[in-house]
C-alpha cells in the first residue's frame, strides 16, 4: 500500500478507514511531518484526536512515528476538539500539531490535519512540502501497525482541556456577564447542547454547570457510527436538537440550542421556535457585537458567505477581504505580518476571532453567542432584527449533488467557457471564479457552483432576498446539470 499517493485536500488528508486511510498512511504522513520539522530545527509536536472509530489508535501511531524520526510527541490524554489542540500548540510553544479527525464527514471516514505553531491550519505551501516527502519517501515509512506492540517510545500524555476551558471563559468574559446578570433573566435562560457524538462532548456542559445555567444535551455519548446523522451542524442533521429546543421554547423565548461538528470547530444554532440558525447569521451577530464593543481593523470571509457580512462592514467603514473556501485561507490572512483582521468566517460554520486563535472554534463561538444573549437580554432572532431593523433579509441555501467525474469535467469546461445555461444569464453583472464559479446578479442575488475539495460532490449555493428566487436559482441549475 505504500505506493498510494498522499494528497491533501481543502482541509487535511481524509479517506475511508481501512481503504485509503490506514495506519500506514498515518505513519507515512507523521514521519514526513517530522522530517520537514527537523529540516527547520523544530522538534515538538502535539497530537489530538476525535471520537471516530480508531482515532485514538491512529493518534498513537502518529506519536510512535514522530518519535521514530526524532520528534518529541505529546498526545492528548483524551479525545479533544481541534481548537483545543490548536490552543495547546500555541499556548505551550509547540512547533506543530496533528489532529486525527474527519471533521463533519460520514462515519466511515477518518483523516488528519496539521496545525502550525500559531494554532492555525498549516500554510498550504508547507503542507505541499510535507506531502512531497510522504510520497517520495513513502516506502521508508511504510511499516505495518500492530496495536499489541509494546510502546518503545517515550511520548508524553497531557491534559489539553483544562487550560483551554479557562482561556475561553476568561476571553469571552461569560463568567463576569453571568455573575452580574439579572437573576430572573438567568432563570429563563435554557441551553440545549448537541455535540453530535463528537469531540465536543463534555465541554459546554462543564462550563454551563459551573455557572448554574440550566441546560441539557442530545447526542452526547461517544458513538463512532454517528447514528442517524452526519456530524455536520446543518439544518438537515439537527432534528433532535430542534425538537428539544422547540419543546423548551414553547414557554420560554430564551431557549437556545448549540451544535458542534465532529471535531467541534464548526457551530450551528437553533432558536426558541426550533428553527435552524446558520453560520451566516451567527457570524453576523458576533461581528456586529464586536464592532459595538470597539473592535476595529478588517474582516475576512470566504466566497460562499452571505452578503450580510458585507452589509455590516460597509455600514461601519470596515475593509472586507474575500478568500477561496477553506478556513486555512482566512487563517493565512490572520497570521500575516501586520494583519489587522479581527474576525473571519466561512459558510460551513467556521468562525475565528483573532484575539483567541487564528482558527475556527465552535465551542468558543457558542459561548460568545450565549454572552451576547445575556448582555442584550434578547434571543437570537431579536438580535438579528436589531441589526437590520427588520427580519434577517437574506435567504441562503446550499444543495450538494453527486456527479460523476466525466460530467463534472464537462460542466467545469462549460462554466469556464461561459457556455453553460445559467438562470437569468442576461442579469449577471459580475463573474467571480476565485473558488468555483460564482455569478452575481443586478439585484444583489448570487449563485455559486463549486466542486467540493473534500468529498465527491458538487455544491450549489444561492442567496437572494426572496425564497422562491433562491430556490429557482438552485433548482434550475441542477436541472441544467442533469441535462448534460
Amino acid at each position: 500500500m505504500n505506493n498510494i499517493l498522499i494528497n491533501f485536500g481543502t482541509d487535511g488528508y481524509r479517506g475511508v478507514i481501512g481503504d485509503n486511510f490506514t495506519f500506514e498512511h498515518v505513519g507515512r504522513i507523521s514521519c514526513a511531518l517530522g522530517e520537514y520539522l527537523k529540516s527547520n530545527s523544530s522538534k515538538k509536536v502535539a497530537i489530538g484526536y476525535d471520537t471516530r472509530f480508531l482515532s485514538k489508535e491512529f493518534a498513537l501511531k502518529s506519536a510512535e512515528s514522530l518519535e521514530s524520526v526524532g520528534i518529541d510527541a505529546t498526545l492528548s490524554d483524551n479525545f479533544c476538539p481541534s481548537p483545543v489542540l490548536s490552543y495547546f500548540v500555541k499556548n505551550k510553544g509547540y512547533d506543530a500539531g496533528i489532529m486525527i479527525t474527519a471533521s463533519h464527514n460520514p462515519f466511515m471516514f477518518n483523516g488528519l490535519k496539521f496545525k502550525s505553531r500559531f494554532g492555525a491550519s498549516m500554510l498550504q505551501s508547507e503542507v505541499k512540502k510535507i506531502e512531497k516527502i510522504a510520497n517520495e519517501d513513502g516506502k521508508k515509512y511504510g511499516k505495518e501497525y500492530n496495536k499489541f506492540k509494546k510502546n518503545i517510545y517515550n511520548f508524553q500524555y497531557a491534559d489539553f482541556k483544562k487550560d483551554y476551558i479557562k482561556r475561553i471563559i476568561d476571553l469571552t468574559g461569560v463568567n463576569r456577564v453571568l455573575s452580574n446578570s439579572d437573576k430572573d433573566f438567568l432563570k429563563s435562560l435554557y441551553v440545549v447542547i448537541d455535540p453530535m457524538y463528537g469531540a465536543g462532548i463534555g465541554y459546554l456542559s462543564l462550563i454551563l454547570k459551573d455557572f448554574s445555567v440550566s441546560h441539557s444535551s442530545v447526542n452526547n455519548i461517544v458513538n463512532p457510527a454517528f447514528p442517524g446523522l452526519n456530524p455536520e451542524p446543518i439544518d438537515a442533521n439537527l432534528n433532535k436538537l430542534k425538537f428539544s429546543v422547540k419543546k423548551r421554547g414553547n414557554k420560554n423565548k430564551f431557549a437556545v440550542g448549540f451544535a458542534t461538528d465532529g471535531d467541534a470547530d464548526r457551530i450551528g444554532a437553533v432558536d426558541d421556535r426550533g428553527n435552524f440558525i446558520d453560520s451566516h447569521k451567527i457570524f453576523t451577530i458576533i461581528l456586529n457585537y464586536l464592532i459595538e464593543e470597539g473592535f476595529s481593523g478588517s474582516v475576512v470571509k470566504t466566497v460562499s458567505v452571505s452578503k450580510s457580512i458585507g452589509d455590516i462592514c460597509g455600514k461601519n467603514g470596515i475593509k472586507l477581504y474575500e478568500t477561496p473556501i477553506g478556513f486555512k485561507n482566512i487563517a493565512e490572512l490572520m497570521i500575516k505580518d501586520g494583519s489587522d483582521v479581527f474576525i473571519g468566517g466561512e459558510e460551513s460554520g467556521g468562525i475565528g476571532i483573532a484575539s483567541h486563535l487564528p482558527e475556527r472554534d465552535g465551542i468558543f463561538n457558542a459561548l460568545m453567542l450565549l454572552k451576547i444573549m445575556v448582555v442584550k437580554q434578547k434571543n437570537l432572532n431579536e438580535l438579528l432584527n436589531d441589526i437590520f431593523g427588520e427580519n434577517y433579509p437574506y435567504i441562503y441555501k446550499r444543495v450538494d449533488i453527486k456527479i460523476n467525474d466525466t460530467k463534472k469535467l464537462i460542466l467545469i469546461e462549460k462554466l469556464k467557457a461561459e457556455d453553460f445555461s445559467l438562470p437569468f444569464k442576461n442579469k449577471i453583472t459580475n463573474l467571480n471564479f476565485k473558488d468555483g464559479f460564482k455569478f452575481e446578479y443586478n439585484d444583489g442575488s448570487w449563485l455559486l457552483i463549486r466542486p467540493s475539495g473534500t468529498e465527491p460532490v458538487l455544491r450549489i449555493y444561492a442567496e437572494s432576498k426572496d425564497e422562491k428566487l433562491t430556490d429557482y436559482l438552485i433548482n434550475q441549475t441542477i436541472k441544467e446539470i442533469n441535462a448534460l
